[in-house]
């Protein structure tokens, strides 16, 4: 029996440098998981062409000729919301930050990220991250920019909760009645889902999603 591969996630790029589409377009068609379905140079014509395509990321230049990046971002994700555009700029001045939110992006990345951690936050992007570096993390509050949580499976959610609580694998283990090993397979789904580097680089970002129910009175 053959087993049907995933579909790759169809990444659209809008810039108006032309050198640049190009660029980003090969860094991404190395990723065996993304099929790059587009590539614009006009705000214009990336509403057209998102709107016709159905991308499941764009990734959205802020100067473009025709149509600004903001304003496209605006259009396209009131007409679909499924569609996650994330910003990709030079701009990191914290009003053009948040206007690119209050458009409705999903992230917001500086053309100084590495090829890797572009493919990344694609990723990121389309399980439902927000796509925020580090450095802008740490100058905004959860309040202004909003991230949306990525879907957990009811065990998955478990496991945080007590990981978050400061519990080991084997503690967790013996609290759910699993194996240690599955709590380890779990974590380890956890944080390819989240981001997350480590256990505690986990249950932060956890914290500033909002799925960390109640982390007081462990047991």
């Amino acid at each position: 029996m053959n087993e049907q591969s995933p579909r790759p996630i169809r990444v659209m790029i809008a810039d108006d440098e032309p050198i640049v589409c190009e660029a980003l377009a090969e860094y991404l068609a190395a990723a065996a998981d993304i099929e790059v379905v587009s590539a614009c140079t006009t705000g214009e014509d990336a509403v057209t062409h998102a709107l016709e395509l159905a991308p499941d990321v764009v990734l959205m230049d802020i100067r473009m000729p025709k149509v600004d990046g903001i304003a496209a971002t605006r259009t396209i994700t009131e007409a679909n919301p499924d569609i996650r555009v994330v910003m990709l700029t030079t701009f990191d001045e914290d009003e053009i930050i948040a206007d690119a939110f209050a458009a409705g992006a999903a992230g917001y990345l500086l053309k100084t990220t590495r090829s890797s951690a572009l493919v990344e936050a694609v990723r990121a992007a389309h399980a439902g991250l927000s796509v925020v570096p580090p450095g802008l993390v740490s100058r905004w509050s959860p309040s202004r920019v909003v991230a949306q949580p990525p879907r957990l499976l009811p065990r998955e959610r478990e496991v945080l909760e007590l990981l978050a609580r400061g519990h080991t694998n084997a503690q967790i283990a013996a609290k759910l009645f699993v194996s240690p090993s599955t709590v380890k397979l779990h974590v380890a789904a956890l944080m390819r889902k989240l981001d997350a580097e480590n256990r505690t680089s986990l249950a932060a970002r956890a914290h500033v999603l909002g799925l960390i129910v109640n982390e007081r009175n462990p047991e």
